[in-house]
This record gives C-alpha cells, structure tokens and sequence, in this order.
C-alpha cells in the first residue's frame, strides 16, 4: 500500500502523529503549520505537496477545536487532494481516535435509512450495489426495522462502514424518532466503525456544540466521517448519493479518499450532475481519508 497522507498542524502534533502512523505500517509526512486554519496556510498546501519527499495521497489539517468545518475548507478536495480533518487543540485530544485506530473493525456493511419510501428503496439500490461491488456482510439497518436502540447497539459493533440515507441535524440523524449523539454515547462498550457516510443535512455544521459527525470521530466512535456542513436539496442529496453508490458497484472504493476523488471527478465532468456537484461541495471528511473501509 503506498498511500501517503500529509499532516499539518503545529509542530506540537508531529511525534504524535508519526508514531501513531509508523507503528501501524503507514505512511505519513509531517508539515508544521502553527495556524493551518488560516487562509495563508490553505494557499501553502500546494506548494507542500509538491515538496513533499513522496508523491502525496491525501491531506490530514490538524485544526483548534474551536474551528466549523463549513469554514475552514472550501470543499472536500484542497490542493486538488481529499483533505481531511481533526479537531484539537493538544495531541493529548487525539488519544480516543488515535487509541480506536490500533483496532480495526471486523464487521461489514451498516446500511442506515431512515423510514420514507424513497430512502428505503435508495438504502435498497445500495445495497445492490455493494453487492455487485464485493463488499462482504452488508446488513440493511433500515428505520422501519429497527428503533433507535437497536442500530445504536449495531454501530457501536464496529461495522467496517456504516451508511445513512434521510434528513439530518448538527446534533444527529432525524431517522429513529431522532437519533443524537447522547443515544450513540450511552453505548458505553464499543468498537469503532472505519468509516461513517451520512447522505444528509447538516451533521458537519457547527452551531452552538460540535456536531455530530465530528463527535463520532473525536470521541473514536468513528475514525473517518463524511457528510454536509449545509442544507442539501432533496433531489441534489439523491443524485450524490447514487453517484456514490455506483462508484462502489465498480468495487475501487477502499476508503473516503477514493470516494471522494471519484465524485469530484464525476460530478464535474457532466453538467447534468450539477446538483450533485453543489452538494459535494457542502461535504467535508473528519479523521482519515485513507483510512481502509474494505
């Protein structure tokens, strides 16, 4: 595997980092950034990877807590890279996510969806798809099968990549009679899933507290997350989603990255996918963006 992330942050991180990476066999590069949110360091991240002693992967921004995801990035891609990111403000913040990276999930496939007919048969496509892309142990955790509880104690199994389709807030899924990050919490023994997908609003966007998708991941309930800092349209949220989803019918997408680059490439190159696009650019990745899902 010769994936490479390029980290940058302050100069604080970089043991942490490069010891977390080296004892798990992968590859990563360290860049000093003592203020990676600003607009100064964003422009540098070209220029970083260019530099860079290896050709570079994907990016890994480490960013103050106090930090909105829908602000600091522009997209999902910078520097023409996935780029992800971490919230934290000592390397001590890290120490759930980094300990949860030590032990990789086992399981398969968590198909979340919540209980309308056009996200059951979108959760359904999907799980067609998966198929045909060779992705072991899928499991529909369908809203018209199981209660808020239930796929709680599912995701806290440590499902390798867990997928939610319907509407979405800051502080959690609408689907399950409205699922929060306190219901994912109260699961006090847990494995963490390697990658958690969410086709809905909002669950990157930062209004009073943390949302959600970056609770999942700072707390190692999640190592990589992806999912909107905004309001998507209904019709434009499908569109990226299906597009997602025939990408893994290909089989090619091991983690977010490959995603990621997948429908960057995609949605730009047909004028027909112009929504899809637009939502795109409301998405972010927290964690890892090589982090492997199969």
């Amino acid at each position: 595997m010769n994936d490479v992330l390029l980290c940058v942050g302050p100069e604080r991180f970089r043991q942490t980092i490069m010891q977390s990476w080296q004892s798990a066999g992968e590859r990563a590069l360290f860049v000093a950034e003592e203020r990676p949110q600003s607009p100064a360091s964003i422009s540098r991240l070209e220029s970083h990877c260019q530099a860079a002693s290896a050709p570079v992967t994907a990016l890994l921004l480490l960013l103050p807590k106090r930090c909105s995801p829908q602000k600091v990035l522009p997209g999902p891609m910078v520097a023409g890279l996935p780029a992800g990111l971490m919230l934290a403000d000592q390397p001590e913040d890290l120490k759930a996510w980094l300990a949860a990276r030590q032990q990789k999930p086992n399981a398969g496939v968590g198909i979340m969806a919540m209980w309308r007919r056009s996200y059951l048969l979108l959760g359904a496509r999907f799980h067609r798809w998966l198929e045909t892309g060779g992705y072991a142990g899928i499991e529909d955790w369908f809203a018209n099968q199981m209660n808020c509880h239930e796929v709680c104690r599912r995701i806290a199994a440590g499902a390798r990549l867990v997928l939610y389709l319907g509407h979405g807030r800051s502080e959690g899924l609408s689907a399950y009679l409205g699922l929060r990050w306190s219901d994912v919490a109260s699961e006090r023994k847990f494995q963490s899933c390697s990658s958690m997908i969410s086709f809905a609003c909002d669950t990157l966007k930062r209004e009073s507290k943390l949302p959600f998708g970056c609770r999942m991941v700072c707390s190692g309930r999640a190592l990589s997350y992806f999912g909107s800092t905004a309001a998507v349209m209904l019709r434009a949220n499908a569109q990226l989603a299906s597009v997602a989803g025939r990408q893994f019918a290909t089989g090619r997408v091991h983690n977010l990255s490959e995603l990621v680059r997948e429908l960057d490439a995609i949605t730009q190159a047909s004028h027909k996918l112009r929504p899809a696009r637009q939502a795109l650019q409301t998405f972010r990745i927290v964690g890892n963006p090589l982090e492997r899902f199969c």
